[in-house]
This record gives structure tokens, sequence and C-alpha cells, in this order.
């Protein structure tokens, strides 16, 4: 097998264009308002997205958009991932051009809006003075791929659009439709509406691209709406991304429920509140919204919520009104009250947010195919759409028609639930025995458990959450490189930490689906060797591992895909 240090030293020299200079960060005005910054140029190895964060720290921009033709893959996903931390959105004229690796850092916004023909994709390719070995090079070719779909999935972008960019030569070029950037999620939420850039004429300008029209601007209580979109869209996202957004979002000093606090203060409210409720999903009745500015703007209106913590087996959802103070100069949130109108009793799921799709749903499909009316109640079912599978919902089964389709609590951990007769295990049958609910102890490092000491930290760090396994286990996967990763199982009742039969070398690209009242673990796993892709099954019993199946789902490339889709 091809050592993994040669595989990454491959991966810097993997570019989706030819090499250039490093990107340079540019700042374009907005009207009342932070600026827009411009990542422009072509993405090299060893960029630093620390001067894209600096600028965000200098300036409080929220947006980001692109003027580059591609670079290297690894320093694009850096600057992806810089964005997503830092909570911005970004956006891409056709004026100019996002291609190649570039469409790697424009999936890290949080929210992302593209013009038609504005993102470019194709195969990646290497740098032309890279001499390889034919095997080695398809093994680093193989293990960018999977690099590379892991992000999109962490991103929230449908991984199968590496299907269409394989599809294209490295010296050609798809830019992506409107439709197919809905399809596979590259853009969310409603439809394009380019921000008021009063320096936007000076991006240059694609040969052969018409220039774009410059709409009106919009009013204050337009981009106060706007940032509420984002507010909640965030704040409904993972604690990484939720808590990103917050730190940008409060000014120094805020009047906070009736006190005027630090925004430190103010984060460590959210913070505690994230941790304790990891799954949010929060949506405004539509229309109950309402935007007053002058100096500052008032937003008020009512936010449906549903809140669910595994770990400790809770769900929570009701009505609040809320009002928040927002300051269009700094984009900075002044003031925020709201009191609690309704909280559910015995709650199961989120109801409310799943009667919000239905009622936008048979707006989009009921209306007039062209009208702004229905296309905007597509978007907004859309949104609803990916809040609801971020909590654990999902809507319909394999083999399902549309009319049996509904929404449903999703099997493994997000995936649908397979149907009857498809000739794997299902959790339901491997029922935890009860479900922990007392203080999490922790491993003995320096007796007992000590063959696990330089894994300490992680283990630490992944039990402090709870059981997410087998009534009172916590599942702690760790990476060995890339695609290579193992797993320990630490009992969060008497804190001793099991290994888990499969990872490493042998076992590369390891996917494990599990449920925190099942015993049954499943593993998706490549073997180089043989050039398959394996699904096994196994049961979790008094600390014992007990293998019930193995299944070869396809050549090495089928463990690309989710287990559920290759289950189906």
């Amino acid at each position: 097998m091809i050592r993994r240090s040669v595989i990454l030293a491959v991966f810097v020299q993997l570019f989706w264009a030819a090499t250039a200079a490093a990107v340079t960060i540019e700042r374009l005005a907005l009207e009342n308002g932070p600026p827009v910054l411009v990542v422009t140029g072509q993405f090299v190895s060893g960029d630093d997205p620390a001067e894209l964060i600096n600028e965000v720290r200098a300036t409080g921009a929220t947006l980001v958009t692109f003027n580059s033709n591609g670079g290297n893959i690894l320093a694009a996903i850096g600057y992806g991932r810089a964005i997503r931390s830092l909570g911005l959105s970004t956006f891409q004229l056709r004026a100019a051009q996002c291609a190649s690796a570039c469409a790697l850092a424009f999936a890290g916004g949080v929210s992302r809006q593209a013009e038609a023909g504005s993102i470019g994709v194709h195969q990646s390719s290497f740098s032309p003075d890279t001499q390889l070995d034919g095997h080695t090079a398809v093994a680093a070719v193989q293990a960018m791929t999977a690099e590379i779909m892991a992000y999109l999935a962490e991103m929230g972008v449908d991984p199968t659009l590496m299907k269409l960019s394989l599809s294209v030569p490295p010296n050609d070029m798809r830019y992506l439709t409107a439709g197919e950037m809905q399809e596979f999620r590259v853009t969310t939420g409603a439809a394009f509406a380019q921000p008021n850039v009063a320096a936007a004429e000076s991006l240059p300008n694609r040969e052969g691209v018409a220039p774009v029209a410059r709409p009106t601007d919009m009013t204050a209580e337009e981009r106060a709406h706007a940032f509420m979109a984002r507010f909640h869209d965030a704040w409904s996202a993972s604690n990484e991304v939720a808590l990103s957004f917050m730190a940008s979002a409060y000014a120094d000093s805020v009047e906070f429920y009736g006190a005027t606090i630090s925004r430190e203060a103010v984060l460590a409210d959210k913070r505690k509140f994230a941790e304790r409720w990891p799954r949010r999903a929060y949506s405004v009745r539509h229309d109950s919204q309402k935007a007053y500015c002058g100096g500052a703007c008032t937003v008020t209106g009512l936010v449906e919520w549903f809140t669910h913590s595994p770990a400790r087996g809770r769900m929570s959802a009701g009505l609040a009104e809320f009002t928040l103070t927002w300051d269009p100069a700094t984009g900075r949130i002044l003031a925020e009250s709201g009191k609690v109108l309704a909280t559910d009793r015995n709650v199961t799921g989120p109801e409310r947010i799943i009667a919000q799709w239905h009622n936008e749903n048979s707006l989009c499909r009921g209306g007039s195919g062209d009208s702004k009316e229905t296309l905007l109640a597509c978007d907004r079912r859309e949104a609803l759409g990916a809040k609801l599978g971020a909590v654990g919902w999902c809507y319909g089964r394999p083999g399902e028609f549309g009319y049996q389709m509904n929404w449903h609590a999703c099997d493994m951990r997000g995936q649908a639930a397979a149907p009857a007769g498809s000739g794997h295990f299902r959790p339901e049958d491997f029922p935890a025995a009860e479900v922990y609910r007392g203080p999490t102890k922790m491993p003995d490092f320096r007796k007992r458990d000590r063959a696990y000491n330089h894994f300490r930290t992680r283990i630490r760090e992944g039990m402090k959450a709870g059981p997410n396994f087998a009534g009172r286990y916590s599942v702690i996967q760790i990476g060995c490189g890339t695609g290579c990763s193992f797993a320990f199982i630490g009992d969060n009742r008497t804190g001793r930490v099991t290994d888990f039969p499969r990872g490493g070398e042998a076992n590369m690209y390891m996917q494990l689906d599990y449920r925190l009242d099942s015993r049954l673990m499943v593993a998706q796993w490549a073997d180089h060797s043989a050039g398959r892709c394996h699904v096994e099954f196994f049961e979790f019993n008094a600390g014992k591992w007990k293998v019930l199946g193995k299944r070869d789902v396809g050549p090495l490339d089928a463990c690309y895909n989710d287990i559920a889709d290759n289950l189906r």
C-alpha cells in the first residue's frame, strides 16, 4: 500500500487550474454597512486565511465574493472552513467567476447565493511538473476525491456534485445552472438577490459575459429582514456555525432581556443554551416579521422552534415572540428581548416546523409556476426542509411514491430508514437495555485504561457530550491521516474504553452509523488491496463485539457514498 505521507505530499500539488499568485483580499463598499470582501486570484499551497480573518475583524464584513479561476484544492478548502467558522455568507456574480477549486471556498458560506453561470466545476488535475507513477497517481486522486466529498458534506453541499465534476475534462469547465446549484445545494435559501455593492463594476468581467444589470438599492428594512433570516438560519445550524455567527452578530454592549451586558456575556448565554440543546430548528412564521428603521432597525416577529438533546433524550418545542434592535451601519445587534408564548407538551418531533413546511409546500406546488410568490414559497420550503434534516428528520423512504411520503425521524443518525425486506439488520431489532442518564465517569488513563493515554484528550472530549450509542456509550472516531480513522467506545457509567474492531489503513474511508437506543453498529470501509467497498454489521453487548454480517457493496468508489445509499 502507498504510504499516506506520499499521498499527502501529492495533495499539495493537486490543482483545478494552473499555478499563479496567491489570493488577495479586496474591499467593495456597501452603502450604510460593512464592505463586501472579494477573494481575488488563484489559491496556492500555503495560502493562509489569516488575512481574511483580520479583514472580517477590522470591518465587520458578513459577505464574501470571489474573482478566481481556482488553484490549490487544500488551500481553497482552508478558506472555505475559515468562512464557515466566521459565520460569513457567500455570493457570486456572473460578471466575475468562481471556478474549479474556488467552488470549494464558496461552499464555506453559511448561506450561499449565486447567479446562474457564475460557479464552474471540472475534474481535478496535477501540477504540470508533478512526476508520479500510475499507481501513486490513482491512489492520490482517489484519496483527494474522498477528501473533497467529505468536505462538501460538511458544508451541506450534495457530494454527488463530484459526479458532474468528474464528467468534465480538466481543460474544460462546466458552469452550473441555477437549477443545478439548487439541486446540489451549492446555493441555499431564497433566489439570488445581489447586495448593493457600490463598487461592483470594478470587478473584472469574464470574457464573453455581458455585465450584470444592477437592481435597485435594498432599503434598510430589507437589509434588516435579510439579517434576521441569516440569524435564524445560523442558530439552526451546528454549534460551531451558530456560535461563530453569533460572535460577529452582536455589538460590544447589548441590552439583553432588560439588562445591559457585554457581548462576551451574551455569547456565554448562547453557548450554554447551544450545548444543552445541540439540535435546533428556528423558523419565523411567514408574514409575522416586521422591521421599522430610523437610525437603527427594530425587528419583531413570531418564531416557532424545536430543540433536541439526543444525549439527554429530551425535546422541546413552542412559539415565541422576539424583538431585536439592529444597527444597519455596523451590522450588529444592539438589543434583544422576547417572551415564550406557548410551550408544547409531550413533544415527539418538530411538528410546528413540519406544519410550516406543508404550508409552504402547498403554496409552492399550487401556485403559478412563474410568479414571485410561488418561487418564494418554494425557497422557504427548501430552507425549512434543510432545518428539518439538520435536526434528524427525513422526508419519505426509499421506494415510496410522492403521495406516500411524509416527514419522519431519520434512521441511523440522519439516513432514511430502509424499507422492510431490504436485506440488512435494523437498529430496532437490537434495543439498548436502558439509556444512562447519570454522570459520566472518565477513564483511568494511569492504570486500567493506560493503553489509551495518548488519546486521552479526544476521548475525554467525546465522553463529556454524553452517551450516543447503545444506551450508555460514547463513540469517539479519530483521524489518522487522509481517509484513515479508528474509533474507541467509552462507557459513560464505568469509564472503561473499548476498541472498535475496524479502522486504520486496512479499513480506509470508514463511516460509522449508530443510535443511542440501539446496540447495532454499521461500518462501511474500503479494502484497497482487493479494490472493494464493504458494509459490516456489529452487535455490541456487555462490552463485546459480535459480527452479524458483511456485504460487498461495490468497487472502492462505492465508499464515497453514504451507507444508506449503498444499502438501498
